[in-house]
C-alpha cells in the first residue's frame, strides 16, 4: 500500500514548515489528486491581502477622495414646490353640465405644454436671472431645455398617489429646482400662477367657443328656416287657388255651382216653353183669332212630344251628368223636334201673314193683345239671354274649379315636401337653441368659477435643505466602487505577478514535491518597515476621516448641528442608553 508521510519541524514562524521530508515512491496520480485537493484556502487569501494591502489601499483612498470631492463639490440644488388641488364642480352636474369634460390629467398635460413654451420660459429666465453664468455661454435652445428639465409636474391620484391609468386625479405637484433657494421659490410661484391662470383661461375660452359655435350654427339654421318659410309662402302665393286647405271649400262651391247650373237649366227650359206658348199666341193674335178660345187646339203632337222629352231631360239631369249617354240622346231628340216644330210654325206663319195684317188693322182688342204678347216675348227673350249668360259663366267657373281641384294633389305633395324640410330645420333649430342655453349656463359656470377648478393648497416656500446631490447615496455608491476598485487592483496585481512564494505553488508548477521549505526570516529592518506600514494604514484613514469631517463642516453643514440632529434622531428612536 502506497502512502505518504510528512515530518514537520516548526521554526519561529508559525506559517511555514522548516523542513519537509517526503518518502519516495509516489505516482503521478497522487500528484494530480493532491493538486485537485488543494484549492485556495483562507490562509492564502489572508496572505494575499497582507501582501497586496497597499494595492488595495491606494485605489480605495484615491477613489474615496474623488467620491468625497464630487459629493461636496457638486453645487447643491434646492427644490421649491407647490401642491394644487383639483376641486370638482360645486354645482351638481344634473343641473348644469360643464362644456369642459376632458380628464384632469390630460388637461394638466395640455396646460403644461402651453405654459412651458419657449417664450414663457425665456421670459422667466430673464426675469429672475435663473442662469446667470450659463446665459453667456449657452444658446437659447440649451437654456430652454435645461429649464424644462428642472421643472417637474407630478400628478397625484386617489390610488396611493400613483399615476395609474384610469385613476382619479385629485391634485398635482409643481416643482422647480435651482442652486439658489430664493430663485427656486420665485420661479415656482411664477409657474403656479401661470398654471392657475392658464386653467381659468382655457376653460373660459372653451366654454365661450362652444357658446359662440352654437350661436353661429343657430344663426345658420335660422337663415335656412327663413328661406324655407319664404319658399312655402311663395309657393302658396303662386298656387293660392290650388291649396289643399281650400279643397273642401272648392268642392262645396262646385256643388253649389252645379246646383245653380241645374236650376238655371230648368229655368231656361221653362222660359223656352213659355216662349213657345207666347209665339203660338202671337201667331193666333196676328191671324185675328182669340188665343184664349182655341189655345189648346193649337198645340200640335210635335210640341206635346217635345214637352215630354224636355220634362224627361230635366228629371234625368238631376241624377246624371251632361256626359251621360242618356242625356246626350235626349238632347239630340229634343233638337230634332225643335227643328221640326220651327219648320211647322214657319209654314203656318207664311199662310197667315196676310190675314194677320188685316186683323191688326181692323180689331183694336187684338192689337192690344199683340202689344202685350210682344212685351212678354221681349221680356222672355231678355230673361233667356240673361240666364244663358249666367249659365255659361257658371259652367266656366265650374270648369275652373274642377281644374283647380285636379291640381290640388300635386300642389299638396310639393307643400308636404317644403313643410317637411321646414320642420326638420325647425327641430334642429329648437334643439340647437336648447344646447345653446346649456352652453350659456356652462359659460356662466366657468366665469363664476363654480366648475372644476385648481386650488392652491400649498404655495411654494423657500427650501432650506437641498434635494440634490444625495450625498449619502453618493457616499454609498462611491464607497462600494472604491472598495471594488481596491479589490480589483489587488487581484489584478496578484494575477500578473508570477513569482512563487509557497511550497504548494512550487509543487503545483513542477509536479514534484520540494525536499526542504525554508521560511522567510525577518530582520530588524523588516520589522521597522512593517511598523511603518501599519502606521500608514492607521494614519491615512485617520487623515481621510478628518478631511471628510472638515469638508462636511465647511461645505455642507457645521458638525455641531449635524451632531445635534443625530442626537435628536436617536432619541426619537429610543436608541440612547440614557
Amino acid at each position: 500500500m502506497r502512502y505518504r508521510r510528512y515530518i514537520e519541524t516548526l521554526s519561529a514562524s508559525k506559517k511555514q514548515p522548516l523542513i519537509t521530508v517526503r518518502k519516495s515512491g509516489m505516482t503521478t496520480d497522487t500528484y494530480d489528486q493532491e493538486e485537485q485537493a488543494s484549492p485556495l484556502d483562507l490562509n492564502q487569501i489572508l496572505a494575499i491581502a497582507k501582501r497586496r494591502f497597499f494595492y488595495f489601499l491606494i485605489p480605495v483612498v484615491i477613489a474615496g477622495s474623488i467620491v468625497v470631492a464630487i459629493a461636496f463639490l457638486l453645487p447643491p440644488r434646492y427644490e421649491s414646490y407647490a401642491t394644487v388641488l383639483v376641486e370638482s364642480q360645486q354645482i351638481p352636474v344634473e343641473f348644469v353640465q360643464s362644456t369642459v369634460t376632458s380628464d384632469p390629467n390630460q388637461r394638466i398635460t395640455v396646460i403644461k405644454q402651453r405654459v412651458m413654451t419657449r417664450t414663457n420660459l425665456l421670459r422667466i429666465v430673464d426675469k429672475y436671472n435663473v442662469f446667470a453664468e450659463e446665459r453667456k455661454r449657452l444658446s437659447v435652445t440649451k437654456l430652454i431645455e435645461e429649464m424644462q428639465r428642472l421643472v417637474s409636474v407630478d400628478v397625484i391620484t386617489a390610488e396611493n398617489g400613483q399615476g395609474r391609468r384610469g385613476a382619479t386625479t385629485i391634485a398635482f405637484r409643481l416643482s422647480f429646482q435651482h442652486e439658489n433657494p430664493q430663485t427656486a421659490t420665485k420661479v415656482a410661484n411664477e409657474l403656479v400662477t401661470l398654471f392657475l391662470s392658464e386653467n381659468v383661461k382655457t376653460r373660459t375660452e372653451r366654454a365661450s367657443e362652444t357658446t359662440e359655435f352654437l350661436e353661429q350654427e343657430a344663426q345658420k339654421l335660422k337663415e335656412q328656416m327663413i328661406i324655407a318659410e319664404a319658399a312655402i309662402s311663395n309657393y302658396k302665393q303662386l298656387h293660392r287657388d290650388n291649396l289643399p286647405e281650400h279643397l273642401n271649400l272648392r268642392l262645396s262651391r262646385l256643388e253649389r255651382i252645379q246646383a245653380e247650373i241645374k236650376a238655371l237649366e230648368q229655368q231656361l227650359i221653362n222660359l223656352r216653353e213659355e216662349r213657345r206658348y207666347l209665339d203660338v199666341e202671337m201667331a193666333s193674335a196676328e191671324a185675328g183669332e182669340d188665343p184664349s178660345a182655341d189655345s189648346q187646339s193649337v198645340v200640335s203632337d210635335t210640341e206635346k212630344e217635345l214637352n215630354l222629352l224636355k220634362d224627361a231631360l230635366t228629371t234625368a239631369s238631376v241624377k246624371l251628368t251632361d256626359a251621360h249617354p242618356d242625356i246626350k240622346a235626349l238632347k239630340r231628340r229634343i233638337g230634332m223636334l225643335e227643328k221640326k216644330l220651327e219648320d211647322e210654325l214657319s209654314a203656318s206663319q207664311e199662310d197667315n201673314d196676310i190675314d194677320r195684317k188685316t186683323a191688326k188693322s181692323t180689331n183694336p182688342k187684338i192689337q192690344r193683345l199683340l202689344d202685350r204678347l210682344q212685351i212678354r216675348i221681349s221680356s222672355n227673350t231678355a230673361s233667356i239671354q240673361k240666364f244663358e249668360k249666367d249659365l255659361a259663366e257658371l259652367r266656366a267657373k265650374a270648369s275652373e274649379i274642377e281644374e283647380r281641384v285636379l291640381k290640388t294633389p300635386e300642389v299638396e305633395r310639393e307643400l308636404i315636401t317644403l313643410a317637411r324640410n321646414h320642420r326638420e330645420i325647425f327641430e334642429k333649430y329648437t334643439e340647437l337653441q336648447a344646447k345653446q342655453g346649456k352652453a350659456q349656463l356652462a359659460q356662466n359656470l366657468e366665469e363664476e368659477k363654480k366648475a372644476e377648478r385648481f386650488i392652491l393648497l400649498e404655495p411654494p416656500v423657500t427650501p432650506t435643505e437641498p434635494v440634490w446631490p444625495d450625498r449619502l447615496k453618493i457616499f454609498g455608491i462611491g464607497g462600494f466602487l472604491a472598495i471594488a476598485s481596491g479589490i480589483g487592483t489587488a487581484l489584478l496585481v496578484e494575477l500578473v505577478d508570477k513569482r512563487i512564494r509557497t511550497a504548494s505553488e512550487l509543487e503545483t508548477l513542477l509536479k514534484r514535491p520540494p525536499l526542504v521549505s525554508i521560511p522567510y526570516i525577518q530582520t530588524h529592518r523588516d520589522v521597522q518597515k512593517k511598523r511603518y506600514r501599519y502606521g500608514m494604514v492607521l494614519l491615512v484613514p485617520t487623515l481621510m476621516g478628518l478631511g471628510v469631517l472638515a469638508a462636511i463642516h465647511v461645505l455642507y453643514k457645521p458638525l455641531d448641528v449635524l451632531f445635534y440632529r443625530v442626537w435628536v434622531y436617536l432619541e426619537k428612536l429610543n436608541l440612547l442608553p440614557f
